[in-house]
């Protein structure tokens, strides 16, 4: 671990916020590359994270958070089919909606992340394994994924195929 990162850690754990298992854990999770980047957003109350601003359900996707796209795409087609139902034409509301889900990640994607993170360790934690498969299981739930990316666009596309259906009624 780098000097930064430990002082990064160490800031953390002046607030309380972890113990030294837990930064361990959370820096396998993330990964090398990009520890240093989430442990400095971390520290602070709000920070801005521009790839889940500009990327949003791409950005969920890389970083393997697939019940948020599940959660968001599901909730934009339930509001289309109740503006359907009800006949209201929700062009610019959906558009302030995706600007508003924009900022919401951008504000809000580095916290996301760590609670998304704290979560999956403590669902493999509860699991009896040794320290080696512990590990091997944070780096298979953390990291990135290109095919996350591929499976946000992919959800993305069958999304606009049924709102095209939906408002074609």
């Amino acid at each position: 671990m780098n000097e930064f990162t430990q002082t990064n850690m160490q800031d953390l754990d002046r607030k309380g916020v972890m113990d030294e298992r837990q930064k361990t854990k959370l820096v396998e999770f993330v990964g090398d590359k990009k520890k240093d980047y989430y442990f400095k957003k971390w520290q602070k109350d709000n920070s801005f994270n521009w790839a889940a601003f500009f990327l949003t359900l791409l950005w969920l996707g890389y970083r393997k958070m697939y019940k948020p796209i599940f959660l968001v795409l599901a909730a934009f087609l339930f509001i289309d089919i109740f503006f359907v139902v009800a006949g209201i034409e929700g062009t610019v509301i959906n558009r302030s909606l995706g600007a508003g889900l924009s900022g919401w990640l951008g504000v809000g994607g580095n916290l996301l992340y760590k609670k998304h993170a704290q979560k999956q360790i403590s669902i493999i934690d509860q699991r009896s394994l040794s320290d080696k498969e512990r590990i091997h299981e944070i780096h298979k739930r953390g990291g990135t994924s290109k095919l996350g990316v591929l499976l946000a666009f992919l959800l993305v596309v069958v999304y606009i195929g049924l709102a095209l259906v939906i408002y074609s009624f």
